[in-house]
């Protein structure tokens, strides 16, 4: 019996969480049928990497407080009766109120983590409003431990309410390949916005090239895909005279060969669940320099790379130089973190995890 899944989020374009709900669905048994409600709009490429069994509806959100939104949702619950809503991360979960009085009989609400408005997750209205609409959700799921124990702590959320499903990758597409190179890449792969902060790795990656002659000479910083603050970090990579050394290379669509360029991963966000790109990165091969934000210390463990504290360009700088002066270690690094994505983030547990839910 075909099984009718509604995934609700805010839009469907390149990013973390986009990506897990694009493999997950291409991950499922035909016998389900999938709808990916978009509440603003949708990359029609991205779009495009969805399977057969599922399509994608934009709802036009305007911007503000849209109550006409509300009914469109109304409509399409009365039109598609869906079997499963799965709403992700704050935007979408108030919709999940007309999910339960339509009778929608599974109803899971995802936080994958925050953002640059609440990136500790200490907004008190935000807090409430997740406790006032616990009543109308099943199961609540955290992809990382920080932000599962957040969900009961903090919001105040009952442990039978609440699940904890880490993010996953095919580890199968993401394998090492040595490349002897002279040159020390950096590379930092994620959506140009403050919560990012990738101002602080480049801060940190020209103190390193100040402290260090010989890595002002062999090292050079890649950063992959696009964002908001693509003209912010522009101009601050000119202002440090740095645009021979530094590239912001928009998206790509080789990133198993991305990965595999890069000497070392490095994420310098304020906020975060568990990163996609990290994943691929270490899965990859790649040891990692991560801040101790989120989810992030559950996958870098300290024998994988180096956790740095959050906004401290000083404790960064000092990493990037000790990786670079130290191949054995970034060799014996690259090698645990290949094992470490392989044991504990593979795609085919989650996967599995969210058809349980869908199923209860």
């Amino acid at each position: 019996m075909t099984k009718t899944i509604f995934h609700v989020v805010y839009g469907l374009h390149v990013g973390g969480l986009e990506r897990v709900l694009i493999n997950t669905v291409s991950r499922m048994p035909n016998d389900y049928k999938h709808t990916v409600v978009c509440l603003t709009s949708y990359s029609d490429s991205f779009a495009s990497l969805l399977p057969s069994n599922a399509s994608v509806i934009a709802l036009g959100k305007k911007d503000g407080q849209d109550f006409g939104l509300f009914f469109k949702w109304w409509k399409l619950l009365r039109a598609y009766k869906p079997d499963v809503v799965h709403s992700y991360n704050l935007a979408t979960l108030e919709l999940q109120v007309l999910s339960a009085l339509s009778g929608v009989k599974v109803r899971v609400h995802a936080e994958h983590g925050r953002d640059v408005y609440d990136p500790f997750g200490d907004n008190k209205k935000y807090q409430l409003l997740r406790r006032l609409v616990s009543p109308f959700i099943h199961t609540w799921v955290s992809v990382s431990t920080e932000l599962h124990m957040w969900l009961m702590n903090t919001v105040g959320l009952p442990n039978s309410k609440t699940k904890l499903i880490r993010n996953g990758i095919d580890t199968k597409l993401f394998t090492p390949q040595h490349k002897p190179s002279d040159e020390f890449v950096v590379g930092n792969v994620g959506r140009l916005n403050p919560i990012k902060n990738q101002t602080l790795l480049i801060d940190a990656f020209c103190l390193a090239a100040y402290r260090n002659a010989e890595f002002a000479q062999k090292a050079r910083l890649s950063i992959v895909d696009e964002g908001e603050s693509e003209s912010i970090l522009h101009d601050h990579i000119t202002s440090k005279n740095m645009a021979k050394k530094i590239s912001l290379i928009g998206l790509r669509e080789d990133m198993p060969d991305v990965y595999r360029s890069f000497s070392v991963f490095v994420m310098s966000s304020i906020g975060e669940g568990i990163p996609m790109t990290l994943l691929e990165a270490m899965a990859s091969g790649v040891p990692a320099i991560v801040t101790d934000v989120g989810g992030m210390p559950e996958v870098v463990t300290g024998k994988e790379g180096i956790v740095v504290p959050s906004q401290n360009a000083d404790a960064l700088a000092d990493s990037l130089i000790q990786l670079f002066e130290s191949p054995d270690l970034l060799n014996s690094f690259a090698n645990a973190s290949r094992e470490r994505i392989c044991k504990y983030f593979d795609e085919d547990k989650m996967v599995s995890d969210y058809l349980s839910l869908y199923n209860q």
